[in-house]
C-alpha cells in the first residue's frame, strides 16, 4: 500500500465528531464618533476636517480646493453642490463621457455613511451618477454629515438607506488610492486620487 493510500484509508476510517453550531459571533463593541473616524482615516492616508456647521461647508471646501486644485478643473456632483452652494466648482454635464474626467483636478462628492472602525465612507450611486469621476480625479473631497458616522461596518451597513442599491452601485472609500506592490514601497495616487479630504458637517 502506498503512503497516499494509507493516508486516505485513515481519513476514511476517521470518526466524525458532530457539534452544534455556536451561533453568530457577536460583533465587538467599538468606539465611534468623529475623532476616532478622523484618526482611522488619517491612518490610511486621508484627512478629515470638521465637524463644521452646514453653512460653513462651502468656505472650508474652498480652502481645500485652493490647496489642491493648482488651477485645474473642479467638479462637484449635483448633490454635493446642493450642500455647498455656489463656488469655484461646477456641476459636470450629465452627458460627459468618462474620458472627460481624466484631467479633473478636484472632485467633490457627498457621502452617506462613515465608519469609525476603518475610516471608510459609503458613496451611493445617486450621489455619484458619473461613476468615473471619483476615480479619475487627481484629488477627491467627500462631504459627510457628522450624524452619519457609525462605530463599525456592521452598524454602518445596517444604517444605509433601504434603496441604497437602487442606483447602480455603492462604493466604500477609505483614504486615497495607494499601492505597495512594487518593492513594498507605499505609493499614493497610483490607481486613483492622490489625496482624500473629508469634510464632516452638522446638518441644519
Amino acid at each position: 500500500m502506498s503512503d497516499r493510500e494509507a493516508i486516505l484509508q485513515r481519513v476514511r476510517g476517521a470518526v466524525r465528531h458532530e457539534v452544534d453550531h455556536p451561533g453568530a459571533h457577536p460583533a465587538p463593541s467599538l468606539a465611534g464618533g468623529f475623532e476616532r473616524f478622523a484618526t482611522r482615516l488619517r491612518g490610511v492616508g486621508g484627512e478629515a476636517h470638521g465637524p463644521v456647521p452646514s453653512w460653513q461647508v462651502g468656505e472650508v471646501v474652498t480652502g481645500v480646493v485652493n490647496l489642491r486644485a493648482e488651477g485645474g478643473r473642479v467638479f462637484a456632483a449635483e448633490s454635493a453642490s446642493e450642500v455647498l452652494g455656489p463656488g469655484v466648482w461646477v456641476v459636470p454635464p450629465a452627458d460627459l463621457a468618462p474620458i472627460g474626467f481624466e484631467d479633473v483636478a478636484v472632485a467633490i462628492l457627498r457621502g452617506t455613511i462613515g465608519v469609525a472602525e476603518n475610516g471608510a465612507v459609503a458613496l451611493e450611486g445617486r450621489h455619484a451618477p458619473q461613476r468615473s469621476l471619483p476615480f479619475l480625479c487627481r484629488h477627491l473631497i467627500l462631504l459627510l454629515p457628522s450624524t452619519g458616522i457609525h462605530p463599525d461596518l456592521h452598524s454602518a451597513q445596517a444604517a444605509l438607506p433601504a434603496d441604497a442599491l437602487d442606483h447602480h452601485h455603492l462604493t466604500w472609500i477609505s483614504g486615497p488610492s495607494k499601492t505597495a506592490d512594487i518593492e513594498q514601497t507605499l505609493v499614493y495616487g497610483a490607481h486613483g486620487p492622490l489625496t482624500l479630504d473629508l469634510i464632516a458637517y452638522t446638518p441644519a
